[in-house]
């Protein structure tokens, strides 16, 4: 019986599943031999970035280095507002995965800037230290581009240490491997950037022969005519051929059961295709761009920004100077899912039919006593709110599309517009409330969630909207309570301090949804 792993998250040392990518490997473990190196692993998510990175480090430990792995993804946002802030996190961070003291209070004194402390700190302490070369391994940097001001700095430190180890013996004692998906749009000067020295590496997709390879790894027999046809849907992206050769290998579907049903959200790439359709429909610019490529069985030319961003997610791959999906899996579910609203237009002017949507739900406090004990200023009141409510809608593109008495239900094609647009209304509330009579101020909840709607007649039906008009009698007054849909889709785009309310049953819905409450 062979031993299957899940392919979820980097394949393990020593995995029977990894498959090597020459002469990657090769080249990464002679260079990170050698002092001064700094390599940089550059591949869209899931595409095997950590794997490799893993394997540097293996390869380093057996050479008898010292190695600290650091994932920025574990920052907290608290650390990235500031670069002081997040300097002392990533010298912390280091000392732990070296087992050191952090001793920052002694090296973080004086008046000198934040950059040259932390270069103290690794030249006089880390490195002094360390009787052997140091390997850091930064992964997932992507997180450090959405802070400029903190990024540019601590990208020009990691240059100027590479620049130090041309001439300094102890800098040479220092290997830097950094990766990263996204293209680097900050500002970074030419001569202050890691980005463009060093050995860089580009994890392409896997060949005919090593996806051949893998399906005997698991045991599995295919004929080459069905190996084309799996490539040609898969292409020959790591994780989505390593999940369909699990799926085979336990026996859960068959093969013309895969084909069948892998461009769906019945199939087992849901979660990974969901993910992809989330992130487009925060980008206005990638939804025309992908919607022209996914038309055409032809490479397009685009924007090269749009193309490269694309590209970044993993979505397409350039032929030239155009682009093309990366596999049929993409173009397949996209053209069947993807329609693109005009997000100046109400859902009555477009094509009916399932899409995926964000919908805000309001509701009032209280509302049915208030209206028996003065219903003249309750319908004044609500009045009063709703205009202010309905103003901040417009600016945020979204569409009010039912008046429930004391409530608003608004669409939205963006989820980053409709958590701005709650958090919005609920300030705006909130200062408007300071010169009212207290007798005439009301309290209004708000639930936000993204899921399938139903676009029909200009009114929005399904499960979407169901569960968020259950999540808004989950906030606390004056405040806003999202689904886990909503917070994997912003947490990225926005500042969001959440509390966890854990897996929570809602009225009709027949599972559990984990509920996030928005922090003021």
């Amino acid at each position: 019986m062979i031993n299957l792993e899940i392919p979820e998250g980097q394949v393990p040392l020593g995995s029977p599943f990894y498959v090597e990518r020459p002469p990657i490997e090769p080249d990464c473990y002679e260079a990170i031999a050698r002092p001064n190196t700094l390599i940089r692993i550059k591949a869209p998510r899931q595409m095997g970035k950590s794997s490799l990175m893993s394997r540097i480090l293996g390869e380093g430990e057996r050479l008898g280095y010292q190695v600290a792995y650091i994932n920025l993804q574990l920052a907290d946002s608290q650390f990235l507002e500031t670069l002081d802030s997040f300097l002392q996190w990533f010298c912390a961070s280091v000392a732990e995965e070296l087992d050191l003291p952090e001793n920052l209070d002694k090296y973080w004194q004086g008046v000198l800037g934040s950059s040259r402390k932390c270069t103290k700190y690794f030249k006089k302490y880390l490195l002094t230290t360390l009787e052997s070369p140091l390997i850091l391994a930064l992964d997932e940097v992507d997180r450090v581009f959405q802070h400029p001001e903190v990024a540019m700095d601590f990208f020009g430190l990691l240059r100027a240490w590479h620049e130090e180890g041309k001439n300094q013996a102890l800098w040479q004692k220092l290997r830097l491997v950094i990766s990263h998906s996204k293209e680097v749009y900050i500002p970074l000067n030419i001569n202050q950037s890691p980005f463009n020295v060093g050995i860089p590496i580009e994890l392409p997709e896997l060949t005919f022969e090593q996806v051949q390879s893998l399906i005997e790894r698991h045991h599995l027999t295919f004929t080459e005519d069905q190996q084309m046809t799996l490539m040609k849907v898969l292409g020959g992206h790591p994780y989505l051929v390593r999940l369909a050769l699990y799926h085979l290998a336990q026996h859960r579907l068959t093969y013309e059961e895969l084909l069948r049903t892998a461009p769906t959200e019945a199939g087992i790439y849901y979660d990974h295709l969901r993910r992809h359709l989330g992130n487009l429909q925060e980008d206005e610019g990638l939804l025309e761009a992908i919607a022209q490529i996914i038309q055409q069985n032809n490479p397009v030319e685009i924007g090269s920004d749009e193309a490269f961003k694309l590209r970044s997610m993993g979505l397409v791959k350039f032929v030239g100077n155009a682009v093309t999906p990366l596999c049929d899996l993409y173009r397949i579910y996209l053209r069947d899912r993807l329609i693109l609203p005009n997000p100046l237009s109400s859902p009555s002017e477009q094509n009916s039919g399932s899409t995926l949507a964000a919908i805000l739900f309001t509701d009032v406090v209280d509302s049915t006593p208030k209206m028996v004990a003065n219903q003249q200023k309750t319908l004044e009141s609500l009045k009063r709110d709703f205009k202010t409510m309905t103003a901040i809608c417009q600016d945020h593109q979204g569409q009010i599309l039912k008046n429930t008495g004391d409530g608003l239900l608004v669409y939205f094609v963006s989820a980053v517009k409709a958590v701005e647009c709650a958090q919005q209304m609920q300030a705006a509330l909130t200062a408007q409330n300071h010169d009212l009579d207290p007798h005439s101020i009301l309290e209004h909840r708000i639930g936000i969630h993204v899921g399938d709607v139903l676009l029909s007649d200009g009114d929005v039906l399904g499960a979407g909207v169901n569960i968020a008009a259950r999540l808004q009698s989950k906030a606390k007054p004056g405040g806003i309570c999202i689904s886990q849909m909503v917070y994997d889709t912003v947490k990225d785009h926005l500042y969001l301090p959440v509390e966890d309310m854990g897996l929570q049953e809602l009225k009709g819905i027949p599972y559990r949804v984990q509920l996030y409450q928005v922090l003021s």
